[in-house]
């Protein structure tokens, strides 16, 4: 039993050695904003497509479910459902977990890699004149090459083009998450929760 055991934690952890790669594409031409974001861990992904507003869950690179999200119209909201009320703990509950949910949150972006990051954006403004008194200030910065401006002096616009790819490994998160798991100030905040 104990050899099980020890064979589920073991194989756990080395899926949990496996990246989770994270990316996003978004593009805005002309007034129209399209993009994706997606996520990829071993042989799973999940894609979301802003334009087409589409959820799609991958399997080795292949659609296994393909999802359209609809918006809601007025007719789709019942208006004449009872509404039940629920009693919220009160706020005070939560102010001891600000501490550690902020340090949290800290750690848990240290964990991720910026892998690859380019932007190009196209900008303009009413005045041509203010136009290049920006383009002064932005080329007066220390931008990196992967950011590229380019100023347009006859039209207001404001365009871009984004690719972005970051990454993390799971287990890198376990360390943070147990950490706050095991905080007394959450433990007591959870207990006073938990009881109202």
């Amino acid at each position: 039993m104990i050899w099980l055991l020890l064979g589920i934690v073991l194989l756990i952890t080395a899926v949990l050695l496996f990246p989770v790669t994270i990316r996003t594409r978004s593009f805005r031409s002309e007034g129209i904003l399209d993009g994706s974001f997606s996520i990829s861990w071993l042989i799973f992904g999940m894609r979301y497509m802003l334009e087409d507003k589409q959820t799609e869950i991958l399997i080795l690179n292949r659609t296994l479910i393909r999802r359209q999200n609809k918006e809601k119209t007025p007719e789709d909201v019942d208006t004449k459902a009872p509404v039940k009320s629920k009693s919220n703990p009160p706020v005070k509950d939560f102010i001891p977990l600000a501490g550690p949910a902020i340090r949290l949150i800290r750690e848990l972006l240290s964990a991720v890699r910026l892998r690859h990051f380019e932007l190009d954006t196209v900008y303009g403004l009413e005045d041509p004149a203010t136009t290049g008194m920006l383009t002064g200030y932005l080329h007066a910065l220390t931008v990196p090459r992967i950011i590229s401006f380019t100023p347009d002096f006859t039209q207001p616009v404001l365009d871009w083009d984004l690719d972005l790819a970051a990454g993390f490994t799971p287990i890198a998160a376990v360390p943070p998450i147990t950490r706050f798991a095991t905080d007394l100030r959450v433990l007591r905040a959870g207990w006073r929760i938990i009881r109202s």
